[in-house]
C-alpha cells in the first residue's frame, strides 16, 4: 500500500501528517509513505529526520494581484510535478493536510482519479481546504463547529492526532533533561513553530514581577529562532531557574512539568493543550487568515479551560495579573485541567486512519468475478484479477 501526504507551509500541517503516518505504519509496517511539500528546507529536514520520504513540489501563495503571472506560472509547474510524482508512485490514496502546499497535489490527484481525504485542524477551515473540498471524497476535522462549513455526509469529526510524545509518565517528567524540578510552579511560554517576538518581549518584562509574587516560580521559554540570545541573557540576569531554547522536540516533557502555558492558538497547539489537560492563556496570532487562531482558542475559553489575551491588549500588567492569579489558585488550575482534558480526543489517530481506509475501500476498483455453477447447483466463484492500486486501474 502506498500513501501520499500533501501539505506544508507551516509546521502544524506536517505535525498532523506525521502523527497520522505513524498510525498507518504501526498498523501496516509494509506501507510506503511519501510526503509532498514545499521548497522550505525545514520541511524536508523534519520529514526525512523521522524516516519518511519527502519530495518537493513548486508552490506559492497569491499575495497581490501584481504577482498573478508568477503565481500562475509556479502553479502550472507545481501541477506538472505533482502529476509526475503521482503517476510514478501510483498511490492508493492521497491525504491533504491543508495549506497552500496541499492544493496542487490534490488537484493532480483529482485529475487522475486517486481517492482524496482532507484533514482540517482549525475550527474555521482554511481557504485551501474550502477550495479543495469540492473535489475530495472525505474531510476529517477536530471540532464540531467545523462541520457547518462542509457538505453533510462528507465531513466527519474524528479529532486530529497529536504527537506520540505529548503525554509522558511521571518518571520521565521527574528525571527530565531540562534540569528543572517538578516541585516548583512552572510556567511554559512558547510562540508556535515560527516563534513570537511580541510574546517574548512582554514576557521578559513580566517575569521579574512574577518572580517576586511567586518565589518558587521556574520558567520554560521556547523563543523560536529569533529572540533566543536576548532571552537567554535576560534570564541569566534575573537569576531565575529557567530552561531557554529556540525549540524543544520533546515538548511532552515541557507540558508535563508545567502548571500552565502561555502560547499562540494554532490548531496543533490547541489539540495538544486539551490532550494533556493543561491550563492556558492564549495569545492568538492576529494576522492569521479569517482570525482562525482566535476561534481555536475560543473553543477552550468558552468552556472555562483557557483565557484569551488579544495581541493588541498584551501588556506586562495584564500578563502579571492573570498569571499570578492562576498560579496562586490551585483550585482554579485543577478546574481548568479537568475542562481541557474533557475536550481531548485520545483515539483520534485510530479514528482518522479508520476513516481513511473506509474511504479507500469504498473507492478501490472491485475485482472481476466469473460465476459458474456446479451440477448440484451450488455457486463457485473464480477471481480473474487481484485488487490493484487505484491509479493502476485508471492508467
Amino acid at each position: 500500500m502506498k500513501v501520499i501526504f500533501a501539505g506544508g507551509g507551516t509546521g502544524g500541517h506536517l505535525i498532523a501528517g506525521l502523527s497520522i503516518a505513524e498510525e498507518i505504519t504501526s498498523r501496516f509496517p509494509n506501507a510506503e509513505v511519501i510526503f509532498l511539500g514545499t521548497n522550505k528546507k525545514s520541511e524536508s529536514v523534519y520529514i526525512e529526520g523521522r524516516g519518511y520520504k519527502f519530495r518537493q513540489i513548486k508552490a506559492c501563495t497569491l499575495t497581490s494581484f501584481s504577482r498573478l503571472p508568477v503565481f500562475i506560472f509556479v502553479s502550472l509547474i507545481g501541477i506538472i510535478h505533482s502529476l509526475n510524482n503521482i503517476i510514478k508512485i501510483k498511490p492508493d490514496i492521497i491525504i491533504g493536510l491543508g495549506g497552500y502546499g496541499s492544493v496542487l497535489p490534490v488537484i493532480a490527484a483529482y485529475v487522475v482519479g486517486v481517492p482524496i481525504v482532507l484533514i482540517e485542524q482549525n475550527v474555521i477551515p482554511g481557504r485551501a481546504n474550502l477550495l479543495m473540498a469540492r473535489w475530495v471524497d472525505c474531510v476529517l476535522c477536530h471540532w464540531e463547529g467545523t462541520t457547518r462549513w462542509f457538505k453533510k455526509g462528507c465531513i466527519h469529526v474524528t479529532g486530529i492526532p497529536v504527537r506520540n510524545n505529548i503525554i509522558r509518565d511521571k518518571m520521565d517528567i521527574a528525571d527530565n533533561v531540562l534540569d528543572l524540578t517538578s516541585q516548583k510552579k512552572t510556567l511554559l511560554i512558547m510562540g508556535g513553530s515560527q516563534g513570537a517576538q511580541v510574546i517574548n518581549k512582554v514576557m521578559l518584562q513580566s517575569i521579574p514581577r512574577l518572580k517576586s509574587l511567586i518565589p518558587d516560580l521556574q520558567i520554560i521559554h521556547l523563543t523560536g529562532k529569533h529572540g533566543y540570545k536576548e532571552a537567554k541573557v535576560a534570564y541569566d540576569k534575573m537569576e531565575i531557574r529557567a530552561f531557554v531554547s529556540e525549540f524543544l522536540d520533546d515538548i511532552g516533557i515541557a507540558y508535563g512539568l508545567s502548571d500552565m502555558v502561555i502560547c499562540r492558538a494554532g490548531a496543533n497547539t490547541t489539540a495538544e493543550i486539551s490532550a494533556v489537560g493543561i491550563p492556558v492563556i492564549f495569545i492568538p496570532y492576529p494576522y492569521a487568515t479569517d482570525n482562525h487562531q482566535y476561534w481555536n482558542a475560543y473553543e477552550l475559553a468558552k468552556r472555562g479551560g483557557a483565557l484569551i489575551i488579544k495581541q493588541e491588549e498584551l501588556e506586562p500588567e495584564r500578563v502579571i495579573e492573570l498569571v499570578s492569579n492562576l498560579l496562586m489558585n490551585d483550585d482554579k488550575l485543577n478546574d481548568m485541567r479537568k475542562i481541557n482534558k474533557s475536550l481531548s480526543k485520545p483515539f483520534a489517530a485510530k479514528r482518522v486512519v479508520d476513516k481513511i481506509f473506509q474511504t479507500l475501500e469504498a473507492k478501490r476498483p472491485k475485482r472481476n468475478i466469473i460465476l459458474t455453477r456446479t451440477v448440484e447447483g451450488s455457486e463457485t466463484r473464480k477471481y480473474i484479477k487481484k485488487d490493484e492500486p487505484y491509479l493502476t486501474k485508471i492508467l
